[in-house]
């Protein structure tokens, strides 16, 4: 099975489409000031929108965006895990509900963004049936109506990329001593192949499979989207490679 990242297409001079947004997330676990390491940090990249937090207690000191000591962060912490997903990968800075915010302009049928969002029209959730590693969890963005009904997907961790290293992590926060650069998306390679149709190999990194790209193919190529063949071995033609996607190996 072969992955491939995906990222907007280079060399577009006019996109035809205008949508943009201005994100918020429900709820968010707090950025930290470890005593150990002396870094003041939070993550991004690891959210769960279908994790609902307004059963618990100290939701709304999870509703804004703050900065706490270790041992605030760790009692937060410690309310949230019971709701995550199994896998799950849980910092500071991780993000939990449905993203919210305000949407204007035209989407495609395909979004990423940052880009470590992955967002899709409700109309293409039906070809992603029967692939795995991605839930989808509809949006909330105040739009005109039809506007923004897109539909967050949420990717679990798996898999990992040859060369990232974040050297000695802290004991205490888990906070690498030197943080890495990822090596350019055409330099990029798998070290860990996941072993579902969509996976996060990084914080900020989504890859798919085959699978998606052929049955996504036309819908990424209509979204000025290019896929970039991330598994070691490149040399062999793909069923992206046969399809409308655009490759790039």
């Amino acid at each position: 099975m072969r992955y491939y990242a995906l990222r907007e297409r280079r060399g577009v001079e006019r996109s035809k489409w205008s949508g943009s947004f201005h994100l918020d997330r429900q709820w968010g676990l707090p950025g930290v000031k470890c005593p150990t390491c002396r870094e003041t940090w939070a993550g991004v990249g690891y959210d769960y929108p279908s994790v609902d937090l307004s059963s618990l207690t100290e939701r709304r000191e999870l509703e804004r965006a703050q900065c706490v000591p270790w041992e605030q962060f760790v009692k937060l912490r410690e309310r949230v895990l019971p709701l995550v997903p199994p896998g799950a990968v849980v910092e500071p800075g991780t993000g939990f509900g449905a993203l919210t915010g305000r949407a204007k302009g035209k989407f495609p049928p395909v979004v990423i963004h940052m880009p470590w969002l992955l967002l899709i029209q409700p109309a293409v959730l039906a070809r992603l049936k029967g692939l795995t590693g991605a839930i989808p969890v509809p949006t909330r963005f105040k739009a005109r109506p039809g506007v923004a009904d897109l539909v967050e997907l949420e990717v679990q961790p798996g898999g990992s990329i040859r060369g990232v290293d974040a050297g000695n992590p802290c004991r205490t926060c888990g906070r690498g001593d030197s943080e890495m650069p990822l090596p350019p998306v055409d330099e990029m390679s798998l070290e860990k192949v996941p072993t579902v149709d969509f996976a996060r190999v990084f914080r900020t990194i989504v890859v798919v499979s085959e699978r998606v790209l052929e049955r996504l193919g036309r819908d990424l190529e209509e979204s000025e989207i290019q896929a970039v063949d991330v598994t070691s071995d490149r040399s062999k033609t793909t069923v992206a490679q046969r399809s409308s996607v655009r490759v790039s190996s």
